[in-house]
């Protein structure tokens, strides 16, 4: 497995960070709910439609449980819970939720581990990617 990168120009204008330039992957496409049906039917017993099924299901049940303010935790998978955006106030008093509240947002922490000699956390699904140039007319020398 690999992923693709290019390099990309920094516009922030901060003396310490503008200008400078960092990698960016490069999509190599997208995988659809029918794509990962089809490959998941191809190699269990599960049909294409029961796997689809279960996957809206299951997106209806995380959207339900964190509508109620729960975590939820997919084994191998990662967390997803709610987050505020909120602006700030002077005094506690002053807040209000209609007025200071500007959106509620998902968040998603993925799968990782921690080694325990290093403390370095590696994040399930990157664990084993290469990265490599996507255009060879970049590659170190």
């Amino acid at each position: 497995m690999a992923i693709s990168i290019r390099l990309q120009q920094s516009k922030f204008k901060e003396a310490n960070r503008g200008g400078k330039w960092h990698a960016r992957v490069v999509s190599s496409g997208e995988t659809s709910t029918a794509d990962l049906a089809a490959a998941i039917q191809a190699s269990t017993s599960f049909t294409r439609g029961e796997v689809t099924g279960i996957i809206m299901a299951l997106v209806d049940e995380i959207s339900y449980n964190l509508s109620l303010g729960n975590t939820v935790v997919l084994d191998g998978l990662g967390r997803f819970h709610l987050t505020v955006e909120s602006e700030p106030v002077e005094n506690k008093k002053d807040f209000d939720i209609k007025k200071n509240v500007k959106g509620v947002k998902c968040k998603f922490l993925p799968a990782s581990r921690r080694d325990p000699k290093t403390r370095k956390s590696t994040q399930d699904f990157a664990s084993g990617v290469q990265v490599v140039w996507a255009d060879p007319e970049d590659e170190e020398d």
